[in-house]
C-alpha cells in the first residue's frame, strides 16, 4: 500500500474502516466489534484500549490520534511515514 498520513488514516476511520499496521517491529489494529473500537498489540494479542462506541466517530480518530505506542503517537507515527507501510491493510 501507498503512504498515507494521519489525515487520511482518520478518513478511513470516520468511514467505519478497520486498520491494521506495523510499527517498530511489532503489530497493531484498530477494530471494532460488539459495538466498540479497539486498539490491540497483534503481536502478543493483548488489548491495548477499548477507544470509543462504534458510532463516535470523531472520538475514534482524537482517540487514536493521541495513543501512544513506544516514543510516539499513531498519529506522529503516520504523519512521520515510520510505519511498516508493507503491514498497512485497510480493511
Amino acid at each position: 500500500m501507498h503512504t498515507i498520513d494521519f489525515a487520511a488514516l482518520a478518513d478511513y476511520l470516520r468511514q467505519g474502516r478497520e486498520i491494521e499496521f506495523g510499527y517498530k517491529g511489532r503489530g497493531y489494529s484498530i477494530t471494532n466489534h460488539s459495538g466498540l473500537w479497539y486498539l490491540c498489540d497483534d503481536t502478543s494479542h493483548t488489548l491495548l484500549e477499548t477507544l470509543c462506541p462504534l458510532d463516535e466517530k470523531e472520538l475514534l480518530v482524537s482517540k487514536v490520534a493521541a495513543a501512544v505506542l513506544g516514543d510516539l503517537t499513531i498519529g506522529e507515527i503516520f504523519d512521520r511515514s515510520v510505519y511498516d507501510r508493507e503491514k498497512l491493510c485497510i480493511l
